[in-house]
């Protein structure tokens, strides 16, 4: 080594170390002691935590699919549970009812006129079956009376007798058969009389669902339109299970928000949220991460960051916090209190390592040093240091030279 590098080398140090002296000063970097935290910033939306969809009711396919809105609440209306905010034309259930009730009508004409035949036609049969039982009785009385009648005779009464009570037998069984056809028919129009009962008592039911009615308090946004990619209004067609509205309840609101896949690990529910409106900054409000997605996903279509779903629940209502407004979250994930920190410029790291060039008994040493949470400006350090001992920033030419 010539005496030009080495006087080159010590020229260097005396520069590098001078800079040193000026730039971490006691009195500007050193190990400080106090309470610390640290931050995680992202953007997100608002959004009611309770809201629920106005859907279309599903009424039955026997009144049609598609029904004409003839009246609706306007567009950010305040609504309470149980307010009307919207009307259906009820023309085709009106049709169908009509026509049920005159179906019933005539079922229940028809079951009328039913029993009516029912009764004559028993009448008659026991009618007929009285007629057989007596020429029966008859018979039998004729044949005693042919006891000492001729062979000849007698067995003329006998035939005639047994023929008689074959005759009642079949007229037995026929009355045996028309009353069990009867009642299967009686049975039968009765059915039918239910069935136009229950269409009927539906179709006035389905009538009352016509007029939609809010399910919460909250504010009644209107959906948009699938067909027209508009938002609804009086006159267009919808149809049954469709989202008419949305009603979010305003006493409880929450932010949506993503994160990072590198920080998921700091993120945890219960965490302090300060939440500040786009609109307008000045005012924070309090709240906590109430969730953390499970899966990530692609920041966007065809990039490879990923992101997890976040979601903070404000601790407090306001009236200027609206569904849809843009804020910004700031997350603490770590807050200690009583706890040594250090400028994040004063570490060096190499490989898992960090290191603090730190002034011991007026003698610059590289001391290594578990690091903890760590912010913007500083970091949380862990070791038998003590508060004030004054720090370097490393530079790149005294590190080369230790080497």
């Amino acid at each position: 080594m010539n005496v030009h590098t080495i006087l080159f080398r010590l020229l260097l140090i005396c520069l590098v170390f001078s800079g040193c002296g000026r730039t971490g000063s006691k009195a500007e970097l050193c190990i400080e002691k106090g309470d610390f935290s640290a931050t995680l910033n992202e953007s997100g939306e608002l959004l009611a935590v309770n809201a629920r969809s106005v859907l279309i009711p599903y009424i039955g396919w026997k009144y049609g699919w598609q029904y004409k809105i003839t009246g609706m609440m306007d567009h950010g209306s305040h609504v309470q549970k149980g307010d009307s905010v919207g009307q259906l034309d009820p023309a085709s259930v009106m049709k169908y009812l009509i026509e049920q009730e005159t179906l019933l009508e005539t079922e229940e004409a028809n079951l009328n006129k039913l029993l009516v035949e029912n009764e004559i036609r028993f009448r008659e049969l026991e009618a007929q079956l009285q007629e057989v039982q007596a020429n029966y009785d008859l018979k039998k009385l004729e044949l005693a009376k042919y006891e000492f009648e001729s062979q000849r005779k007698k067995k003329i009464k006998q035939l005639e007798f047994q023929q008689s009570g074959i005759h009642q037998n079949r007229i037995q069984k026929t009355i045996e058969l028309e009353t069990s056809i009867c009642k299967n028919g009686l049975k039968i129009q009765k059915i039918k009389v239910s069935q136009v009962e229950t269409n009927v008592k539906e179709a006035k039911l389905a009538i009352n669902k016509l007029t939609i009615i809010s399910p919460i308090d909250g504010i009644f946004q209107i959906s948009k339109n699938r067909r027209t990619k508009q938002l609804y209004r009086v006159g267009d067609d919808t149809y049954q299970g469709a989202e008419l509205a949305l009603v979010p309840d305003l006493s409880k609101i929450k932010v949506v928000s993503t994160i990072n896949e590198t920080d998921i690990g700091k993120v945890k529910p219960g965490q302090r949220v300060i939440v500040r409106l786009e609109a307008f900054p000045e005012k924070p409000f309090d709240g906590r991460v109430s969730d953390v997605g499970k899966l990530s996903y692609n920041k966007e279509e065809e990039s490879k960051v990923k992101i997890f779903d976040l979601e903070v629940v404000l601790e407090t209502s306001d009236p200027v916090l609206k569904p849809g407004m843009t804020v910004s979250c700031e997350v603490y994930y770590a807050e200690l209190s009583d706890v040594l920190y250090v400028d994040n410029r004063c570490l060096k790291r190499v490989d898992d390592t960090f290191y603090l060039f730190m002034n011991v008994n007026n003698s610059w040493v590289e001391q290594p040093v578990e690091i903890g949470p760590r912010n913007n400006n500083y970091t949380v350090v862990y070791g038998n240091f003590q508060q004030g001992t004054e720090l370097m920033v490393p530079e790149k030419e005294v590190i080369a030279l230790k080497q």
